[in-house]
């Protein structure tokens, strides 16, 4: 009992997010030969696994960095896992020998490991948040397999003895309006215009600025008539999730920016009507580029695959007129998270890249160029506030952070399987577009919006 007793205290005893049962069975203990005995069988005898990873035949390291525990003991570095075609066939010790022949490495710490097996959690998402590292293979390859990976750890036992704390806590509704006094900042002590509010609203009044109408489309007709169908089809795609988006973003917008009025956060609001503002200005961008350079085509929506239509039909106007009914820490997070860190940080940011590699680097279709640099500055402005917004939340009420950062794996999961539907019509991309690129891009921009958050 001794090896088990270094194993519990490296990897539970120091743990915040596991609770602690007195009396634990052999097979309580993460990482132990008992316990890979038993995750091997679980797959063998799993009818989800085997249908699911029916097409995946890869070997598999999940390695301990520092190594630690059982696997510092044993002078093994991990678990190797070797999947075929639906099938466990060996499931062991890894040691450094095995990492040339392996397809996939993967490396964490022991307290990330047992994160991930105990609260099933989807390895890719932690490799796209940093929390992970992929050592060796494909990102694009475990996203393909994503539910093969999910059922693949599914089915490592875990038990009642390390439950998840539950850190939820949703506040009182934001005052009784008839017993609200009436008080104005602006005659007691003023706007504050040091704020970051008010100094991107300086920006705003400075470079958002532009009229969409004044934008000439001419040559932009003249080098869409030299394109082939799949560069106009691809064109069309791009721009209808665009179009759509921003419609969305304007429409659903209003329900933050009552909350922050009711809350009296005089700057966050004067900032946020150009927000507003500028998201109108977008739509109206787009829907003259299809007046003006794609003859008005009607059926746009053909473009909006699944996941764009959960992400934009359901999942973004839920989030935001939540807040009609709650104004809670948690519930303006899950607005902000889903506005400004996904539609806005990851997939709007992602999709100008796109523009970019089309129409730029081939010299085509200027005023459409042009546009979207306008949009870029505008968007920066937003994303910059949509991260105030977050880490002032997030200062106030420490304890939303695990809830929140769970909002965003899998709102992140949403993200990147728009992008691959995306790329799924087509065999060939046209402009050269890379469906591996283009991922690993938005996955760089989640990443670079989460470092500014100081959880």
């Amino acid at each position: 009992m001794g090896h088990h007793n270094v194993c519990q205290d490296n990897i539970l005893f120091n743990s915040m997010w596991f609770k602690k049962k007195e009396e634990k069975t052999e097979e309580d203990h993460l990482f132990t030969k008992s316990w890979m005995d038993k995750w091997e069988e679980n797959l063998n005898e799993s009818h989800d696994f085997k249908k699911k990873a029916v097409k995946w035949n890869e070997r598999i390291i999940l390695k301990a960095t520092p190594v630690s525990g059982p696997f510092e003991e044993l002078d093994a570095t991990g678990i190797w896992i070797n999947i075929q075609y639906g099938k466990c066939v060996e499931m062991r010790y890894a040691t450094t020998e095995d990492e040339p022949v392996a397809d996939v490495i993967i490396s964490a710490d022991l307290h990330t490991w047992s994160e991930i097996i105990h609260r099933k959690k989807d390895p890719t998402m932690y490799i796209m948040k940093k929390r992970i590292k992929l050592e060796k293979g494909s990102l694009v390859m475990l996203s393909t397999k994503k539910k093969a990976v999910i059922s693949l750890i599914e089915q490592a036992p875990s038990s009642e003895s390390y439950l998840p704390e539950k850190v939820v806590n949703l506040s009182e509704k934001l005052y009784d309006k008839k017993d609200q006094k009436r008080e104005y900042k602006t005659t007691g002590k003023g706007l504050d215009f040091d704020s970051f509010p008010m100094q991107l609203f300086q920006k705003a009044k400075k470079y958002g600025i532009w009229n969409p109408a004044d934008i000439s489309f001419e040559q932009d007709k003249a080098d869409w008539n030299q394109l082939d169908d799949e560069e106009k089809n691809i064109i069309l795609h791009l721009s209808s999730l665009f179009l759509a988006g921003e419609e969305a973003v304007t429409l659903d917008l209003i329900p933050l920016i009552r909350v922050v009025a009711l809350e009296k956060r005089i700057e966050e609001e004067i900032f946020l009507t150009s927000f507003l503002w500028e998201e109108a200005k977008h739509t109206e961008f787009f829907s003259i580029c299809m007046k003006e350079i794609f003859q008005s085509p009607s059926d746009l929506d053909k473009y909006h695959g699944p996941f764009y239509r959960t992400l934009f039909y359901q999942k973004l106007p839920h989030a935001l007129n939540a807040l009609e009914l709650d104004a809670s820490p948690t519930a303006q997070l899950k607005a902000a998270g889903t506005y400004n860190i996904i539609v806005e940080g990851t997939l709007a940011e992602t999709g100008y890249a796109a523009f970019e590699k089309m129409l730029r680097e081939n010299s085509i279709m200027p005023g459409i160029q042009e546009g979207i640099g306008k949009l870029k500055q505008d968007e920066s402005r937003h994303i910059a506030y949509g991260l105030f917004l977050i880490n002032r939340l997030l200062k106030e009420h420490p304890d939303e952070r695990y809830h929140f950062e769970n909002e965003l794996e899998e709102l992140l999961n949403d993200a990147t399987n728009i992008i691959f539907e995306i790329f799924q019509p087509y065999d060939q991309v046209p402009f050269g577009l890379d469906q591996e690129w283009f991922l690993n891009y938005a996955i760089k921009q989640f990443q670079h919006r989460m470092n500014r958050i100081t959880f």
